[in-house]
């Protein structure tokens, strides 16, 4: 019986040790590598963009890769248009060629703030 407690009590402080862990919130530089596909907007008219282009068969991507490089993918009809870019996160935004632009991550979901409007993208 003194056996069972004695394990149990171990197990119960390697429990409580790892729940004490503090998990620090991430940093946007490394969430932000990967594609992203436009998928929706904030505003009505972001919405109604957004699904207009997904009606007609258009697409834009985003690829951010971990060293501060990019491409801007646009599908508009057979061949799709590819732009490269350079990025930097700075101050909470993010600056793509010189451009800054707000933007948040919430889980899979990265929203950028252009002109106004929020565009969302989803992470692939």
């Amino acid at each position: 019986m003194k056996k069972l407690i004695a394990i149990l009590m171990v197990a119960l402080l390697a429990l409580s040790l790892v729940a004490c862990g503090s998990k620090e919130p991430a940093d946007p530089a490394t969430t932000i590598v990967g594609t992203w596909e436009l998928d929706d907007g904030e505003s009505e008219e972001a919405k109604t963009a957004v699904q207009m282009m997904k009606l007609f068969g258009m697409s834009m991507t985003f690829e951010f890769n971990a060293d501060g490089t990019g491409k801007l993918t646009t599908q508009m009809g057979e061949e799709p248009e590819v732009n490269d870019f350079t990025y930097e996160i700075k101050d909470n935004q993010i600056v793509i060629d010189g451009s800054p632009a707000d933007f948040r991550i919430e889980g899979k979901k990265l929203h950028i703030t252009v002109d106004g409007d929020q565009l969302i993208f989803k992470k692939k």
